[in-house]
């Protein structure tokens, strides 16, 4: 599979120029050299194979020798994560990444013990960016603002399918498919200390769904991955 690189935009050129920290890791990481094909993508699903045509220390020219578009779902798959610790909150966006969460949003949950910081949205932005290039996809998972319990409630609450994994639920992910309606799948994960009472009821009298996703207890980190992959078994999309 050809390496993958994202750019600002790719224009209806023959050609592109590829420059800044994607040239640098190109060149000085992965040594390509003219001749090499490689995949550039805008992150928002246009694509293009092409080959290198010339290079110098800081830049590379691609001759383009193919261009596509990814199609978009009709069904948008986001993630409300709570917030973790740094670490867990950087293995949290690259498995959310690969696992193909179209949007993911930050969640300042009552049970939190980390919080919000300016540059987070750079650094969560950045860290989808290259689990996205290690897992060859295309189209990078928008990474939205901070978002309260009384936001997700208004935005979601009646008009997507609210999903709350919970270890005390009593329906299985495998019991849901008949009740997933087209609209978009909000997938609500929990803080490491779990969802409070408050949290549970608010999101479940909004029309939520509390569903177990297996009998162990994940990490906050591991079970939006889980329940990704759960879902998109369940849906037929893997």
């Amino acid at each position: 599979m050809l390496p993958l690189f994202f750019v600002p935009a790719l224009e209806n050129n023959s050609h592109i120029v590829v420059s800044g920290d994607e040239a640098h890791h190109a060149l000085k990481v992965l040594r390509i050299a003219v001749g090499d094909q490689l995949m550039l993508a805008d992150g928002k699903g246009l694509w293009i194979r092409g080959e290198v045509a010339a290079q110098d220390k800081h830049s590379f020219v691609v001759d383009i020798l193919e261009r596509g578009e990814v199609a978009r779902k009709k069904q948008e798959l986001i993630v409300i994560q709570a917030l973790m610790k740094s670490d867990r909150a950087k293995e949290a966006i690259e498995l959310l990444t690969v696992a193909g969460a179209d949007r993911i949003i930050p969640w300042q949950s009552e049970r939190s013990i980390a919080k919000w910081q300016e540059d987070l949205g750079e650094k969560w932005a950045t860290t989808a960016m290259t689990a996205a290039k290690q897992s060859r996809r295309l189209q990078l998972p928008i990474i939205e603002s901070p978002i309260t319990t009384k936001t997700i409630l208004d935005r979601f609450g009646s008009e997507a399918n609210l999903l709350i994994f919970h270890e005390q639920a009593e329906q299985r992910i495998t019991q849901i498919n008949d009740r997933l309606t087209e609209n978009s799948i909000v997938i609500v994960i929990g803080p490491e200390g779990g969802l409070s009472e408050n949290e549970l009821k608010a999101l479940e009298s909004a029309g939520g769904m509390v569903v177990l996703l297996g009998e162990q207890v994940l990490r906050s980190a591991h079970a939006g991955f889980a329940a990704l992959v759960s879902l998109q078994t369940l849906m037929g999309s893997w």
